[in-house]
């Protein structure tokens, strides 16, 4: 476990490094995942990350498909209007950090994770040729933690 202590940016760089363990298997995901052709029917899509409960835990991401005419289907490999994948499942390897990173209010430890998330994924979607991808699609962190702003994942929006 990593004792309470850390400053902001010692907390921020352990965590970031826990993440980019993954950036090379999460790009060659989503640029599978751009190969898959995008229909007329889905005008838009979202990625939320979620934090787990209060925030502790590890990140995981789930990318919503939007547009007319929404179904469900868990056994369709195409994307549709409604379509929900996990993008980021996390299973990957965070430090155990004392929970006095997550409660303290004054070291803010859940809107860091949240930020620096968020941004990553946002690098990681463009390394994988994500800026170009057909539709509209912004990252959010769920429950507004972070600064609770989106970023812009493709040029369409």
């Amino acid at each position: 476990m990593v004792p309470f202590g850390l400053s902001t940016e010692q907390f921020s760089k352990r965590f970031l490094s826990s993440l980019e363990k993954v950036s090379s298997k999460f790009i060659e995901e989503m640029k599978l995942l751009f190969l898959l052709p995008v229909p007329d029917t889905v005008c838009e899509a979202e990625v939320q990350i979620f934090l787990g409960d209060d925030g502790i835990g590890t990140p995981s991401a789930w990318l919503y498909f939007q547009g007319k005419n929404n179904k469900v289907s868990n056994s369709d490999p195409s994307i549709f209007p409604g379509k929900s994948s996990e993008i980021l499942d996390g299973t990957y390897d965070v430090p155990p950090f004392d929970e006095e990173y997550y409660f303290n209010e004054d070291f803010g430890g859940v809107n860091l994770i949240a930020d620096i998330t968020k941004r990553w994924l946002a690098e990681c979607w463009w390394k994988a040729g994500g800026w170009e991808y057909p539709i509209p699609v912004k990252v959010w962190v769920h429950d507004e933690f972070g600064d609770g702003l989106p970023i812009v994942l493709t040029k369409f929006c």
